[in-house]
């Protein structure tokens, strides 16, 4: 319908006689333009409280990030696990469709080539990495991503199961440019001391206590395509024991999700310290800074003395538990 028909038929002074406009013409053209008119309102009201990209400055990251419940595998998987009677149900019911309007009007609201933009300032560095890891009673948890690695392509894995016992340098990216932002937090050439406990597993080369493990999003199937066509050539950049380490996410990266972990742009890299039990500890973004890369390898240290510790607690525990029940 041409504007200049729509502004004919809701002008009322304008509409001829009922005998030539259907009156549910004027009805449903009147409720269009109302729609029109509120999707366009909220989309400028979340713009306008949008803050200026070039006037925004990074600052160091002063609080915990992540999901407030420890993962469990399976989640996140980004299939629905309601039955066909829960999915009608939801069909009906209203409360749920004023929270899926919410959720379409801040898509809507949110330009297409936004993050590109944002890249050109400060090179898209969101926030700078902490000097010090969080305490861990404070800190919040890395959640659970499926998706398939380069050791089992064809079938689907948690990267809880990965995480669990281990302390994790995660790199999370999409695209190339990404994951050389990433890079500059852990290569060799970037990072040499990180690098280093990286080979040597923390001092523990037959069950490394420290590993990097990689998470690419790809949320359109043409991208993951193209990522699994050269999947054998990735396999050539990597050791063979970091297969099962290197994920290819297509779902279950929620908006929400990425407000939780503080990736406020899809375009850059992000860089997560994960603890044995699955909790972020410190957290860096774009590319890497000299005082960064020094405050991970102290976290990681911290992580390896903390990791001892509690062994040795526990290990201490055991025995006094068996020496009480051979006393009893």
């Amino acid at each position: 319908m041409s504007p200049r028909l729509l502004i004919y038929l809701l002008n009322p002074r304008t509409v001829p006689s009922s005998r030539y406009i259907c009156s549910s013409c004027i009805r449903s053209s009147q409720h269009q333009w109302r729609s029109r008119r509120a999707v366009s309102t909220a989309a400028q009201i979340l713009k306008d409280e949008e803050p200026k990209p070039q006037n925004f400055t990074p600052k160091p990251l002063s609080r915990p990030i992540g999901v407030l419940y420890p993962p469990q595998p399976g989640e996140n998987s980004g299939i629905d696990p309601r039955s066909w009677r829960e999915k009608r149900d939801d069909l009906f019911d209203y409360n749920k469709h004023l929270v899926r309007r919410k959720e379409l009007t801040k898509q809507a609201a949110k330009p297409y080539f936004r993050d590109w933009s944002r890249t050109q300032y400060h090179k898209g560095k969101t926030f700078i990495a902490p000097a010090r890891i969080f305490r861990a009673d404070k800190s919040l948890y890395f959640p659970n991503l499926v998706g398939s690695t380069l050791a089992s392509p064809s079938s689907s894995s948690d990267t809880t199961s990965v995480l669990q016992d281990c302390i994790s340098v995660v790199s999370v990216y999409s695209g190339r440019w990404a994951e050389m932002q990433t890079q500059s937090f852990t290569s060799r050439e970037k990072n040499p001391g990180l690098a280093t406990l990286l080979e040597t597993g923390g001092g523990h080369k037959d069950e490394p206590l420290v590993q990097k493990v990689e998470v690419n999003v790809e949320q359109e199937w043409m991208k993951a395509m193209i990522v699994r066509t050269f999947m054998s050539g990735i396999r050539k950049q990597r050791r063979e024991e970091d297969w099962k380490r290197y994920f290819l996410v297509r779902r279950g990266v929620t908006e929400e999700l990425r407000e939780a972990m503080a990736m406020a742009n899809s375009k850059v890299g992000y860089v997560y310290l994960v603890d044995w039990l699955c909790r972020i500890r410190w957290a860096g973004s774009a590319d890497a800074e000299v005082v960064e890369n020094e405050g991970l390898i102290a976290g990681v240290e911290r992580l390896i003395e903390g990791w001892r510790r509690e062994r040795e607690e526990g290990n201490k525990e055991l025995g006094q538990k068996s020496v009480a029940r051979a006393a009893g």
